[in-house]
């Protein structure tokens, strides 16, 4: 494949791979043999999270899974898939029995272990589970499938790379004794290979991502990387089959058996001596092996070259699917998720989990540029609320609250003209809020100035997120999640005015061309008694109270 993100994982992989040999030889130091690890599990949704527990918890693991204990779990799993969600009682209370403690976060677990098995079924919440674990810096296995989308599991190693934290996915067929044969080269070079697996299909989920995973990761062990286009052959009720064209003229196709055969796991490869069984599965243990050493030396088994074409190839498969059995590229589908996962890594910069050192204090570049920090994390210093009353709001996490502070807005006490305003907001499931700007007169704030809108919800109405309230709608909602930070900007300059949300200019007015009072553009009505031309062009700024809790960080302004 051509892709960018493959080729630079691919050089880091190899550098890192080169500091490991030489920084600890080919095997475990004897000083991190003797360690005991201990191990945490996101989600109880899953019978791997019993079988990892009993072979690392029960009796007298020897070997390689000696001295690394399961101590904790934080059980939720998947939300919505019943298969999943069914399972988490019965699975807390098995593992509660092997010693394990159960917590209520997964923060609460970061403070009790050393490693992470990410076990959730649902590949949805992979890469919000994880992102607070890749912070942390304590290696992490992603059970399969690493995620829901292509685009989440490019996101997933991108974080990976950026807290340098070490991670790797796989599903266990990848280390049964037959592919692992086939992958030491044992037959030489394959040519050919043909695997099938069963394929049950979730709704959530592209259909080979939730369990023909196991079969085209076999696939994938025998060939190797270097697939470059995919066809999907066949899909129906029974079955679905791929076709697979390799660099160099190699071919290898997959099979994903729901009814009739060839039952179980396994396939064939052409190799020097002529064609050869691939094998089937050899149970859990050869991969909790695998995890044990990647817990103790950081080395992934697994590129995340190779696991990301993975994805691809299978991502690729339903693209083909959807275009009617045309060959897809693998290239084109990482193209596609890549652009994808860089927006969506965009939020999640601004999105994390709370206050951090860096939060409510300007940076050297800022500081050059002449922003201003108008709150510091800790008080209200030049805050009041707009009737005039001390603030009776607390401060949270660093956060100023407007909930319960004791008058409609909290407004600093400076009136600013042309600037740029930029701050952080996270909302709770149920939110209705906003930001004023430019608000002439304190008693009478909702007449006065404007308002950009805070509100939980998807809508790209005049009243939905991002809005210059009952004005002007946002051209996207890019809201992040309830309970996640988004970045809010705001410009003034002169009649023009700005709104945008994660980077993303969302909605903008010139005020001079807005003449008549009580009406809009195209001749609607607004509520506005003034015509928008005679807005202050100077005001307050402040944050409303309107009965629902919201937090503000990283409040800054630079006047123009």
């Amino acid at each position: 494949m051509n892709s960018g993100l493959f080729k630079r994982l691919f050089c880091q992989a190899c550098c890192a791979l080169l500091l490991l040999t030489v920084a600890l030889g080919s095997s475990v130091s004897a000083e991190d043999a003797k360690k005991v690890l201990k191990a945490g599990i996101i989600g109880l949704d899953t019978s791997h999270a019993i079988a990892f527990t009993k072979m690392l918890n029960t009796g007298n693991p020897e070997g390689d899974l000696a001295g690394c204990r399961i101590v904790a779990a934080y059980p939720k799993g998947s939300p919505d898939i019943e298969s999943s969600v069914s399972r988490v009682p019965g699975y807390t209370k098995q593992v509660k029995e092997m010693g394990v403690e159960i917590v209520d976060s997964i923060p609460a677990l970061l403070e009790k272990v050393d490693v992470v098995f990410l076990e959730t079924n649902d590949g949805r919440p992979h890469l919000k589970q994880a992102l607070p674990v890749l912070q942390s810096g304590k290696p992490v296995f992603i059970d399969k499938p690493i995620a829901a989308s292509l685009t989440d599991a490019v996101a997933l190693f991108e974080l990976s790379k950026k807290y340098n934290t070490p991670m790797f996915s796989s599903s266990s067929l990848r280390f049964a004794k037959g592919a692992q044969r086939l992958r030491n080269g044992e037959e030489g070079k394959i040519m050919k290979a043909s695997t099938h697996s069963p394929c049950s299909l979730e709704s959530t989920h592209p259909d080979l991502y939730w369990y023909g995973i196991h079969g085209v990761e076999t696939l994938f062990t025998v060939m190797g990387p270097g697939c470059e286009s995919v066809t999907r052959t066949v899909s129906n009720a029974d079955r679905d089959e791929v076709a697979g064209k390799w660099a160099g003229g190699r071919e290898g196709h997959f099979a994903g058996v729901r009814k009739g055969t060839p039952k179980g796991y396994g396939g064939t490869a052409v190799g020097k001596n002529g064609e050869v069984a691939v094998g089937g599965y050899d149970g859990y243990k050869p991969l909790l092996v695998e995890i044990v050493k990647f817990f103790r030396t950081g080395k992934p088994p697994v590129s995340p070259e190779e696991t990301l074409e993975i994805y691809a190839f299978m991502e690729a498969a339903d693209e083909s699917k959807r275009q009617g059995g045309k060959e897809v590229t693998l290239a084109s589908v990482m193209e596609k998720a890549e652009k994808q996962a860089a927006k969506k890594l965009a939020r999640l910069d601004v999105a994390d989990s709370g206050a951090s050192e860096s939060d409510n204090k300007l940076t050297a570049a800022e500081k050059a540029e002449g922003w201003k920090l108008l709150f510091n994390g800790e008080n209200y210093k030049g805050w009041m609320c707009s009737n005039g009353k001390k603030i009776a709001a607390p401060i949270e996490n660093g956060a100023l609250v407007p909930y319960k502070s004791g008058g409609y807005l909290i407004v600093y006490n400076k009136e600013f003209g042309d600037f740029k305003f930029k701050c952080d907001v996270k909302m709770p499931e149920e939110c209705n809020s906003g930001i004023f700007f430019r608000v002439g007169d304190l008693k009478n704030p909702v007449q006065t100035g404007f308002e950009a809108q805070v509100l939980s919800g998807d809508g790209t109405g005049m009243h939905d997120f991002g809005a210059i309230y009952d004005l002007v709608s946002p051209a996207k909602n890019l809201a992040s999640a309830p309970g996640e930070w988004t970045h809010f900007e705001i410009t003034c300059k002169g009649p023009h005015i700005s709104v945008a949300v994660n980077g993303e200019v969302v909605a903008k007015l010139n005020a001079d061309e807005w003449t008549e009072p009580g009406k809009r553009l195209d001749g609607s009505a607004h509520k506005f008694k003034a015509a928008v031309k005679d807005f202050p062009r100077k005001g307050y700024i402040g944050f409303q109270d309107h009965g629902h809790k919201v937090w503000y960080k990283n409040v800054k302004l630079l006047e123009l």
